[in-house]
């Protein structure tokens, strides 16, 4: 729910408040009773953006309900609340200045449906959902086949457990894989008559209240202990003595451990040792903190596509209403390719979910509900710039003529950047060549003298001077860069150096070989060896044009493979080279370069002594560590 969304069809600011109150109340009774239609991270930001318009406002002091006439009512106890939660470390920073606690509880914030156990002398008495805070459904019969139910207790025990009731990953997988979410099936399960599913749940507690002296409780350390010795399954729990502990603690939990887990938890409750029950009465305890994770998806509309253009290559680029995720303000995401459009029946207007899981571009996920004034996408049919029509291949639309300007631009952008050529501007520099005629192809590069740039507005001479002395700096190049900064369709230089390594060791043999020779290149396939095979026979002009310039020359390739089979992945500052050659190293000696720490990499390798995220999971998948200089020390 964005500002947008929440005020562009009001008059006043109290119609909005009264707006906003309704939604609230709405999404509260579907979450409780019925299925959600938003996700928490959606809720939240209606929540948001009363709390700005209407601090005081009533509703934001209370909790939703969930009640069926199904079961009968009964009393809490002690009132069953909610937190109030932040999202950020900032916030956090804030509440935990106002507290000044000596040390700070922190515990998983479970995902499930709140449940009050009560026990009267060491036996079970009834079982009570959340209700209203105050009142709730007794649905005793289904928590007593729960696993973690204990009917009969050690000790004399009178009072009450707090618990989450959870459904686990693997349960859910296996039988309600229909359901839109863990917290929803449970939620069904819990709420029938008949009990049936209930067996399939299990019980987490996390806090108790005692009523009587058999059972006395001295702090909340104290309360999870007695939790445990009485053999109830609990909760999570880790002590610390600052707030910047609690922000680590979070992002740890976050981005490590809450992919471990058997059940979903959206966050940590934060508190003090010190127990405090006038405070537990509240609908919204002060002295307790729901600090929650990002969003890893959340839903938004669907407003524009825009087609990006690289190359030959026209890609849909979803632009949506903007929304905060994981931390940072997202309005457009990747949609792929045309087939990807077709396949979600994706429309302007259409409710989507984005996810940004461990992607760095967010992507649409899946289409939530699409309203019937909703306007088809508009495929492109012709080229904007040379006007030829486009090819719809489904996974790829492109436009097929391989004279049209936008190709032989980027072209001679993606030389630049493969050579890693500093202070050629694309904006001030590049893109007037080009317009201007000068630069047509990269060979024409390698005849460009200052005064060529300099007449151009914005470029100095010392600019000019600085880039055309990085362009001639680059003298020699290796075959697989060479190849791979003619831009050839589909072939990167990673697949060149498999060429390059099995026996076509220069640019003529690769040249010179059939379809049917590059096909037999270990990890190609047929349409690999045709696009390798299609693209240097297009191309081979132009790539003799440049060397012919004299200027630049392709590398010899130490064929020794000091490196074969082994995979690197490069991290923190390098002592003695840059990042991408240290990777151009790895390729020379037919290694494989990789940018994050996968599965079956040979080797890390980084100068640092303080463990990155990188060091922490290299350590836990036993992949070797090593420094800069024993990684060298490989290819003497």
């Amino acid at each position: 729910m964005t500002e947008n969304q929440t005020s562009k069809d009001f008059d006043s600011k109290k119609e909005k408040i009264e707006y906003l109150v309704k939604e609230i109340q709405r999404h509260r009774d579907l979450y409780y009773n019925d299925i959600p239609e938003i996700s928490d991270a959606k809720y939240d930001l209606l929540e948001d953006e009363l709390r700005k318009l209407d601090p005081s406002n009533p509703i934001l002091t209370t909790i939703g309900e969930d009640s069926s006439e199904l079961f009968e009512k009964k009393e809490h106890i002690i009132p069953m609340g909610s937190q109030d939660k932040v999202t950020t470390p900032e916030d956090f920073l804030k509440w935990a200045r106002k507290r000044q606690l000596p040390k700070y509880i922190i515990q998983f914030k479970l995902d499930g449906i709140s449940i009050e156990l009560q026990y009267d002398k060491g036996t079970f008495i009834r079982a009570v959902t959340r209700g209203d805070g105050n009142v709730g459904d007794d649905v005793s019969a289904n928590v007593k086949k729960m696993e973690g139910f204990l009917p009969h207790l050690n000790s004399n025990f009178t009072g009450a457990t707090r618990a989450e009731i959870l459904l686990f990953h693997d349960i859910f997988e296996k039988k309600y894989s229909d359901k839109q979410n863990c917290r929803n099936a449970a939620a069904g399960i819990v709420r029938r008559k008949d009990g049936k599913g209930c067996e399939d749940l299990n019980l987490i507690h996390y806090d108790s209240i005692s009523l009587d002296e058999n059972v006395e409780f001295t702090s909340e350390i104290n309360k999870l202990k007695w939790l445990k010795e009485e053999g109830f399954p609990t909760i999570k729990t880790k002590t610390v003595k600052t707030p910047q502990e609690v922000i680590s603690v979070r992002e740890e939990v976050m981005n490590k451990t809450r992919d471990m887990l058997e059940y979903d938890i959206d966050g940590l409750v934060i508190k003090g040792n010190k127990i405090d029950l006038e405070d537990m009465k509240r609908a919204r305890p002060m002295k307790q903190i729901a600090f929650k994770f990002h969003a890893e998806e959340i839903e938004t509309t669907l407003l524009d596509v825009e087609w990006s253009i690289s190359g030959a290559n026209y890609t849909p680029v979803a632009i949506v209403e903007t929304v905060n995720l994981m931390g940072t303000n997202v309005s457009r995401a990747s949609l792929a390719n045309p087939n990807l459009i077709e396949e979600l029946n994706l429309k302007i207007g259409s409710e989507v979910v984005i996810s940004k899981r461990g992607d760095i571009i967010p992507k649409i996920e899946r289409v939530i509900k699409t309203p019937p004034n909703a306007k088809d996408i508009n495929t492109p049919g012709i080229c904007e710039v040379c006007k030829t029509d486009l090819i719809n291949e489904g996974t790829r639309l492109y436009c097929p003529n391989e004279e049209c300007p936008k190709r032989q631009y980027h072209r001679i952008t993606k030389w630049i950047k493969k050579l890693d050529i500093k202070h050629f501007s694309e904006k001030l520099m590049l893109k007037k060549l080009f317009d201007t005629g000068k630069v047509r192809k990269i060979s024409d590069l390698y005849s460009l003298k200052v005064s060529d740039l300099t007449k151009f507005e914005g470029v100095k001479e010392t600019s000019a001077k600085k880039a055309l002395d990085n362009l001639y700096s680059v003298k020699e190049v290796p075959l697989a860069k060479f190849i791979a900064g003619f831009d050839v369709e589909n072939i990167g230089e990673r697949i060149v150096v498999k060429a390059v390594n099995d026996r076509f060791g220069s640019l003529e043999k690769i040249y010179n070989a059939t379809i049917q020779d590059l096909s037999r290149v270990e990890g190609f396939a047929h349409i690999t060896a045709k696009n390798l095979y299609d693209g240097l026979h297009k191309l081979y002009p132009d790539m003799v044009e440049l060397l012919n310039t004299n200027k630049i020359k392709i590398k010899e390739i130490s064929m020794s493979g000091k490196l074969e089979g082994k995979s690197f992945c490069f991290t923190g500052k390098l002592e003695t080279m840059k990042r991408a050659e240290a990777e151009q190293i790895v390729i020379e000696n037919g290694g494989e370069p990789k940018k994050s720490v996968v599965k079956d990499l040979s080797y890390l390798v980084t100068n640092e002594t303080t463990p990155t995220a990188k060091y922490k999971k290299a350590q836990e998948q036993d992949t070797q560590i090593i420094s800069e200089k024993e990684f060298l020390d490989m290819v003497k």
